[in-house]
């Protein structure tokens, strides 16, 4: 598949709306160090070179709000969050800048994500002609993605708790999988020993080597 060069801009949307439901309590908002689980993400991610970012909030909105209102981002709710992640995503891009042409889904619970890695998978994405990039850590695919507004009808398509990961099994042909030397894209924080991890990598100073 080809591509008529859109806009180099980038907007991400970060989902934040989830229940937790295996963690028993909103991840996003943790303690680690002197900020929180999503304080770290986003303050990654708004170091980097995107244009807008959209937090997306649900389950615990005020305290999800307030710490996304720190940074500079456009703060959505989604009061249908317990439908699924397709509620969510649907609601950040309604709010999606009209001159964005890369549309990034990132998660609120990757706080060893490096800004640089951010960045190396927006350029790749800029220059690639595949509409789908997502990193990938010693073979093993990860977060967030990246794509290209071209597919802004099929994502606004999607129904449950389907996300932006959905268009990898429909488009396989038309993703660059990039390998980055990060492991934190796939870092996940799901359960308490999870949570434990992430807080000694991050006392150390995060992930700083493959």
């Amino acid at each position: 598949m080809s591509y008529k060069r859109d806009s180099s801009k980038a907007s991400v949307i970060l989902l934040a709306a989830g229940m937790a439901r295996r963690m028993g309590k909103p991840k996003q908002l943790l303690p680690l160090g002197s900020s929180t689980i999503m304080g770290i993400t986003l303050d990654n991610i708004t170091a980097s070179s995107v244009n807008q970012i959209i937090v997306v909030t649900g389950a615990s909105a005020e305290a999800t709000g307030a710490i996304a209102s720190r940074a500079n981002t456009t703060v959505v709710h989604n009061p249908d969050y317990r439908h699924g992640m397709s509620t969510s995503l649907h609601k950040g891009l309604e709010r999606l800048d009209p001159g964005s042409g890369l549309i990034m889904v990132a998660l609120a619970d990757q706080p060893l994500t490096r800004t640089e890695t951010y960045n190396l998978i927006i350029e790749h994405a800029k220059r690639s002609q595949k509409g789908i990039v997502i990193p990938v850590h010693h073979g093993k695919q990860g977060n967030p993605i990246v794509i290209r507004r071209s597919y802004l009808p099929e994502l606004l398509a999607f129904e449950g708790d389907v996300g932006g990961r959905e268009l990898l099994v429909r488009h396989p042909d038309d993703i660059l999988r990039l390998e980055v030397n990060d492991p934190g894209v796939i870092t996940n924080i799901n359960t308490p020993h999870d949570y434990e991890k992430i807080k000694s990598e991050f006392a150390r100073g995060g992930y700083n080597s493959a």
